[in-house]
Formats: structure tokens, sequence, C-alpha cells
């Protein structure tokens, strides 16, 4: 078994891409074909690209039904299906706040304006998902007035599924796709599970303090951190009750889950409500996590559960 491993920027952040296939040329040639396509998820649902199909459709809302590519489609239908899990912890219809609390371009550009103006940040409850209407067989989606949807995690944590789906059958016979930090794997690491480091955000330049192994129920990870994408004093997990960054007692979860996009809305939904019913609603949707509060040692559910 042969190994090709290589990474791009893409997304805001670093997406790496390890491949096991037979040859050295058949993983060499996997692992292009798989930042090839994280490129083109990129270009149709970045809302930091002008010209991408995510800011055509946002452009077009009230407008009535919308055609959209299979792609898009399938991220506003995840984005749907993540609202209704999450009981609305993750909702897309953040963008306008974020937009109004100065997060409106890509993250570098943001940091480089830091304390140039003063920003609103005023209570202001998302608008919410109820009025978003995807036609599977037209493949349209419509968009209320004055509704725009933003992917936020779940377009990293998506996109590294369909990569890995699409790779994983396209021959590769392991493959592993990092999209800052979101990762899911298909296959095998030459014949031995993926094992995935997890760090500490609370502290600089943090070891990896955690291994786990994705396998079984759990193929996928995913980190979220009200500590990480800062400016001004916020945050980039905004709490779609009240519209402002999430205040709750953790400043990090890591979930493992059968997919990348799960993952991505488990940990939202516990940096939005907190420890405690983070807690019940992980044991209920059967996952396992790292919870790290702001002054305490992280735990594992999976212990915790068994303490």
């Amino acid at each position: 078994m042969e190994l090709a491993e290589c990474t791009t920027k893409a997304m805001g952040t670093t997406a790496q891409v390890i491949v096991y296939a037979h040859t050295g040329r058949a993983a060499t040639d996997l692992a292009g074909l798989a930042l090839l396509r994280v490129s083109l998820l990129e270009q149709c649902w970045s809302r930091f690209r002008p010209d991408s199909e995510l800011n055509r459709l946002n452009e077009r809302a009230g407008l009535g039904p919308q055609e959209v590519s299979r792609d898009l489609e399938a991220l506003v239908c995840t984005m749907l299906d993540a609202g209704a899990w999450t009981d609305g912890a993750f909702d897309p219809t953040v963008l306008a706040q974020m937009n109004r609390l100065g997060y409106d371009a890509d993250f570098a550009t943001v940091i480089a304006r830091e304390g140039l103006a003063s920003l609103e940040q005023t209570l202001r409850p998302v608008a919410g998902t109820d009025g978003i209407v995807v036609n599977p067989t037209a493949h349209t989606v419509i968009l209320p007035a004055g509704v725009g949807i933003d992917p936020g995690g779940i377009g990293k944590g998506l996109a590294a599924d369909i990569v890995a789906d699409e790779i994983h059958a396209a021959g590769a016979q392991g493959i592993l796709v990092n999209i800052g930090g979101d990762v899911s794997t298909r296959g095998s690491a030459d014949g031995s599970p993926w094992v995935v480091g997890i760090q500490d955000d609370r502290y600089a330049d943090s070891p990896v303090i955690a291994q786990v192994t994705l396998d079984g129920p759990y193929r996928a990870i995913a980190t979220s951190s009200s500590l990480r994408r800062r400016w001004q004093g916020r945050h980039h997990v905004l709490d779609p009750r009240t519209g402002l960054p999430s205040t709750s007692d953790l400043a990090q979860v890591s979930v493992l889950a059968p997919t990348g996009w799960q993952a991505e809305a488990a940990s939202t939904f516990a940096l939005v409500h907190g420890v405690d019913r983070a807690r019940q609603w992980l044991e209920r949707e059967s996952l396992d996590a790292f919870l790290f509060t702001h002054d305490a040692p992280p735990r594992r559910l999976q212990e915790l559960q068994h303490a």
C-alpha cells in the first residue's frame, strides 16, 4: 500500500488530504483530485467569494425559486438537517448578524482592519430557517426576502465528507480529509484505523493532549472553539437566540461522529448550550466528545459516562 499526502489553502484555512492506494501513482493522483474537489466546493459555497454560487443565491433572496447545482443543494439540505437536529443551535441564517458584528470578509481581512471602527453589537435573534424551501425534484431553493445563509463550519465538515466519499469510491483504500480541523475518513490507514490528535486551544502552541481512533460508528471529528477567530473581543460561534457570540461555560468542544457535518453541528450545539445540556444531548445522540470548560481540565464524554 502506498501513501500520498498534500495540502492547500482552502475555505479560509488549510486543507490536508492523506490517501492510501495500491500504487504510488494512484495515491498521488487521487490526492490531487481530492484537493481539486475541495477547491470546487469552496468556489460553490464560500461566502467570501463574490462570484460563489452561494452568494448569488443570497442576492436573490425573496425572488422565488432559484435553480442550484447539486453541490449547493446538498449544502442547503444539510444545513436544514443540522438546524432541525440541533433544535436550532446551528442556524445558517446568522449571516446578517455575523456581518453586523464585523465578520463580513475572510478572517485575515477582519483581523487586518481590527480597531479601525466601532462595530455594532445588539441583541438581535436570527431569522430562522422556516421560510427556506428546497425542491429536490426541480433542484431549486427559495430564500425569504432579507434572509442570507452562511454555512459556517458545516461547509468544512460537509466538504470533507463529500471528498472522502468520492475519492474512496474512486479507488482509494483509505482517505483522510482535514479541512481546518474538520476531519472525515473512509477506509483505513494502511490496514489500521485512523488516529487523530486533539490540541487544547486554551494554551498557545498546545501539544497533542489526546489521540482518538476514527473507526466503527465514528469516522469523523470536528473541533469548535470560542478561542479561535476572535476580533474585537468577539468570536465566530453565534447563539441564534440572541444573535451574539455564545457565552456558555464551554471554551472548546471536540466531537466524534459518523460524519463531519454532524460533528460540526454537535460541537456548535455544545458551545451554545454549555456543558450540562451538551452532555445530555450528546449522550442521547450516541456521540462522543471532549469538553473543555474555561478553567478545568478537559473531560471525555465516554469517561464521564462510566465514572
